[in-house]
């Protein structure tokens, strides 16, 4: 008999965890057996009002109620009139910033998480770190990653797409505050969201919501509908859920701050007339009045520069020559008409057509820069389809099944900026270029001065005539099938789960390096022709699509099995539970030939690149192709240790084939000090394994500009300038995956009480301290960390044995030149060049805390006019330190020494609370009223302040970004409709059109963290049949 490696996998497997089972659950027994009998006797019982529903895998476990869970029942998600999960998400006041998002991906990369998805990020710990459930058990991972900055670099994260939940079709969104790892797996470091379905739906209903703008043209549309009918004697039950959401996309040039990259206007309120500030520009006098950080826009553009390749092409004897060109050949085109084609007092006032719509004068004229975000789309036309059918049916021998069935689907089209070519990468227009050699000016005088048969660099030039279009299609299925029964006193359950997700991302117009190298050396009228500024430049020639596919997958088996009275103890029932998981994960990118290194450029000069793709401005990145096999075993109890004081024990060991073991377990107490006061503390350790592509990922290569600090160092040294040694240059990081990675583990601990006063009716107060220590952090060095490394090691050296020293081993560097030996020499350090490019491997690097308190509010109430709903949750961090471990804490310490100058810094590594982002508070209010056919939301969402590191000043005054709030208003009539119970509703979201504050980004503010759609309305028809 043949068996496949997965069923081998699963015998062996098997076979070590059921031992492994005997001995935890052997250790377990040692544990609560000798706890159980310090139990003690007391008065009777008094229950108050659970508040939490989840927490515990023990059915009619009492603990759950002591667990710090928040929920947001139907009533909470209806109110806010959400149409997806991220929208959801931005109103869970633990939930940070979400890094998946189209805004802040405005650079358009196709490194990028594109389309339809949104991230969780509980307590802003990291993408990744929080697991998502959908009934009780895992959801699959979003198929595209993204990159997420952790240390001194951006590191590869994934996260399920937030969006796949039908929001409508929600009975309640739970979530687990503190670390459970060892309830449900790995993943949940900073906590689980489970996403609860309703189900045993009866009848039919659907919604029509039509919703729009103050500000902008765009629509949504969202269609939704429920159905649901008993079968088998009304033993089974069959609901069926469906969404489907139709929105506009939203262009930046329907805004004045987005479509305007040159953000300077708005650092004073001294705005051009017919521009209103709408609170979004700053106060006058302020130190960033007009700081050039704010002009966003780039010196690339259809307007180029052109070096001569070559002194001799421009030393002739000439009269015309470095007229139009400048000393060292160097020219630029500008608009023809520009006064900047006849500046220059030698011109005699001449100008030099091109022929072409343009004109060329010296290089130092200044360019003509370019809008990056003029006409690009902050959000994308999108559809999505939500289907989800849930089937349970009690069968004749007393076993309950119970399936799911969800599909989803997505497209999504929007408009991103062009590309301009990596400055390592000079294109070159060819000798016999068509359109080169019909450029002539002829003086007066009959001088003429032509380009004929001369080659020319280009420079700070964008193929701009066409903007990269992005597709993105995504599906997303999954299939459950389950059984519960009962045997004895034992309740039991098993489920098989499969689930897929597929995305096929396309960018349009893209630039071929390998065409476009063709295209400039043709010598016929179909050659490209970069001097004519867009104008039938035959940019068709050298415009391809590139596609990255992807796909993740999760094949899951569970069987658990409770009893809520296992024993019975002098202060109650023991329950416990024993379960076993079995999972397999896959994940795999697959990006287009000119993306991923296979097809690689090979320049004018028959020069190969390897580490340059052959799409311009786009780094290769290597296929990611990977599986996880994990096995856990788990165990867990509840054990009243008082009448009134009860206790919570799980252990959970995880046995992955790609990482160490894992071991964690929880404990938490809950104790009903008086009938209205609950005082509850929990304390438990967590993991999250490395993601598939951080072990799996092949070389990635990076390209920007970056400061060389060893560089700049040396300049120092030698009382240079700043950057006369080309200190901040272009740079390129390669990274690959690691597998010697551990997995990052925490402490998770929380301390808080439930208040539910007797004199006031209705009214439950919580409070929370929380505290989240994780060590392991996964992250990159940095090549800016890395040059300071190579700094030390330098400095340290001197001028010993320059021969073979060759510096940090991680960086690489070009031989250096004249300049650079010279100020070695003067500074008595061995000579080198400039960096090429930094190898920087994953690394478990650094140990992230962050700690703070929640507190919720919560007051029903009725009165003659009418009942009232009260809602308050707030969210308070106090600390967020990321503190570095091995080399980097030497570096660290070396810099408190005074080692490293105070100019020099260390990034990644400290402080990051209120950085970027990162604001300390965040808050959400729900006030609803019912009277009758009549009713009334009012719901609120604050986020407090922050700072932007990047412009903080020299003296570190920090660049804060202030707090927003908004506040949604809707309002309810209920009514018969043909008899049928039917309700409308209008609502107006952001009804003082709070608009976002200012931030040096792309469109102006910060879209990790604010949303600026301004105020906004919709009105919605509910028909129940």
């Amino acid at each position: 008999m043949c068996y496949s490696q997965e069923t081998i996998f699963l015998l062996i497997g098997g076979t070590y965890m059921f031992e492994k089972a005997l001995r935890l659950l052997t250790l377990s027994a040692f544990i609560i057996y000798p706890i159980s009998n310090i139990a003690q006797e007391d008065s009777a019982s008094s229950e108050i009002e659970e508040i939490t529903v989840t927490g515990s895998q023990i059915k009619g476990a009492k603990i759950t109620g002591a667990l710090p869970v928040s929920v947001l029942d139907f009533q909470d998600i209806d109110a806010l009139g959400v149409d997806s999960g991220d929208e959801l998400l931005e109103n869970v006041v633990e939930n940070g910033m979400n890094f998946f998002n189209e805004a802040e991906n405005a650079s358009g990369g196709v490194n990028s998480s594109r389309g339809d998805v949104g991230a969780y990020n509980l307590r802003n710990m990291g993408v990744g770190n929080t697991l998502t459930l959908l009934n009780g058990r895992r959801m699959v991972n979003s198929p595209g990653y993204q990159t997420e900055l952790l240390g001194g670099d951006y590191v590869p994260t994934v996260s399920t797409n937030s969006n796949l939940v039908p929001v409508w079709g929600l009975d309640r969104l739970e979530i687990l505050r503190d670390g459970a790892s060892a309830i449900y797996g790995a993943d949940a470091v900073s906590g689980v969201v489970n996403n609860v379905l309703q189900t045993d739906y009866e009848g039919f209903q659907f919604r029509t919501k039509l919703g729009w703008f103050d500000h902008f043209d765009a629509e949504d549309v969202t269609f939704t509908a429920k159905w649901g009918q008993n079968f088998n004697n009304d033993k089974g039950n069959v609901s069926v859920f469906v969404d489907h959401y139709d929105r506009d996309s939203i262009n930046s040039s329907e805004d004045p701050r987005w479509g305007n990259g040159d953000h300077r206007m708005w650092t004073t309120c001294d705005l051009p007339d017919g521009v209103s500030d709408e609170g979004r520009c700053l106060e006058d006098g302020n130190p960033w009045s007009n700081n050039s950080s704010f002009r966003n826009t780039s010196a690339n553009s259809l307007y180029g520069q052109f070096d001569m390749v070559s002194s001799s092409e421009h030393g002739s004897s000439n009269p015309l020559n470095h007229i139009f060109t400048d000393s060292n050949g160097e020219f630029e085109v500008f608009p023809m008409g520009d006064s900047r084609c006849s500046n220059r007092s030698s011109q005699g006032g001449q100008v030099f057509d091109t022929g072409y719509g343009t004109c060329i004068a010296q290089d130092g004229n200044g360019t003509e820069r370019y809008n990056l975000w003029g006409n690009t789309d902050v959000r994308s036309d999108m559809q999505r389809t939500n289907v989800f059918v849930y089937i349970n049916n009690e069968l004749n021998n007393g076993l309950e099944s119970f399936t799911e069935i969800g599909f989803y689907k997505s497209d999504s089209f929007l408009i991103r900026h062009p590309s301009y070519a990596f400055s390592s990468v000079k294109h070159r227009v060819g000798a016999d270029n068509y359109w080169l050699n019909q450029m002539s000016f002829t003086d007066a005088d009959g001088n003429t001065l032509d380009f004929k048969g001369k080659q020319l660099y280009i420079d700070n030039y964008r193929y701009a005539e066409r903007m990269r279009h992005v597709n993105v299609d995504k599906t997303t299925y999954r299939l459950l099938q389950g059984f519960r029964g009962e045997v004895d006193d034992w309740d039991w359950e098993a489920a098989l789960l499969y689930s897929k997700a597929k995305s096929d991302d396309i960018t349009s117009n893209r630039v071929s390096n390998t065409l476009l190298k063709d295209a400039l050396n043709d010598s016929t009228s179909a050659a490209y022709n970069p001097f004519s500024a867009g104008v039938d430049s035959n940019i068709e020639r050298i415009l391809v699509d590139v596609y990255r596919k992807g796909s993740s997958s999760l094949a899951m088996m569970d069987f658990k099995v409770s009893n809520g009275n296992f024993m019975d103890l002098s202060a109650g029932p023991m329950g416990l539970m024993f379960g076993i998981e079995v999972r397999r994960e896959e994940i795999v990118d697959d990006r287009d030939p000119r993306l991923d290194g296979t097809i690689q450029y090979v320049d004018y000069e028959n020069d190969v690149y390897p580490e340059i793709g052959d799409v311009v401005n786009s780094s290769p990145t290597g296929d990611v192709s990977g599986e996880r096999n994990t096995l856990s075993l788990f165990t867990e109890a509840q054990i009243p240790l008082a009448e009134k004081v009860n206790a919570q024990v799980a252990l959970r060991y995880e046995n992955m084939s790609d990482v160490e073991d894992s071991l964690v377990s929880k404990l938490a107490i809950g104790w009903e000090v008086s009938d209205s006061v609950l005082f509850r503390v929990s304390a438990s350790t967590s993991f999250r394994a490395p993601n598939i592509v951080q072990i799996n990922e092949k070389i990635v290569v990076r390209s920007g500009t970056r400061y060389d600090y060893a560089m700049v160092r040396l300049e120092q040294l030698a009382g240079l300038g700043a950057d006369d040694l080309d200190s901040r240059s272009g740079q390129q990081r390669q990274a690959t995956g690691a597998t010697g990675l551990l997995p990052e583990e925490s402490d998770n601990y929380s301390v808080g009480f439930v208040i539910t006063p007797e004199a006031v009716d209705g009214l439950t107060i919580t409070a929370d301290y929380w505290s989240i220590e994780k060590e392991n952090t996964i992250g990159l060095f940095g090549r800016q960390n890395h040059s300071v490394q190579d700094m030390l090691l330098r400095i340290a050296n001197g001028t010993n044995n320059c021969d073979t020293f060759g510096g940090h081993g991680a960086m690489n560097r070009s031989a250096p030149d004249e300049d650079q030996i010279a100020a070695a020499n003067a500074a008595g350090l061995c000579p080198f060049g400039n960096v090429n490019y930094v190898s920087d491997e994953y690394l478990n690097l650094a140990t992230r805390t962050i700690e703070g308190f929640d507190v919720g509010v919560y007051y029903n109430f009725d009165t003659d006019v009418g009942d009232f709903s009260v809602r308050y949750i707030g969210s308070f961090i106090d600390t967020f330190d990321q503190e570095p471990g091995g080399v980097f804490a030497d570096m660290v310490a070396k810099k408190a020494a005074g080692e490293i100058p105070a100019d020099i810094p260390l990034g990644g590594f400290g402080d990051l609370l209120l950085m970027d982002g990162n604001y300390d508070n965040k808050h959400t209010v729900r006030v609803s009223y019912r009277n009758g056919p009549f009713g009334a939301n009012l719901t609120a969402l604050r986020k407090g302040e922050f700072y932007q590191s990047s412009l903080t000043r020299p003296d570190g005054t920090k660049f804060m970004i202030d707090s927003m709030t908004t506040m949604d208003l809707s309002f309810d009539y209920r009514f018969d409709l043909a008899g049928y119970s039917s309700k409308i509703r209008l609502a107006i979201k952001n009804v003082a059109d709070e608009r976002a504050p200012l931030a040096d980004r792309y469109y102006g503010y910060f879209a990790d963290a604010h949303q600026d759609y301004g105020r906004n309305f919709y009105l919605d028809l509910n028909v129940k049949f």
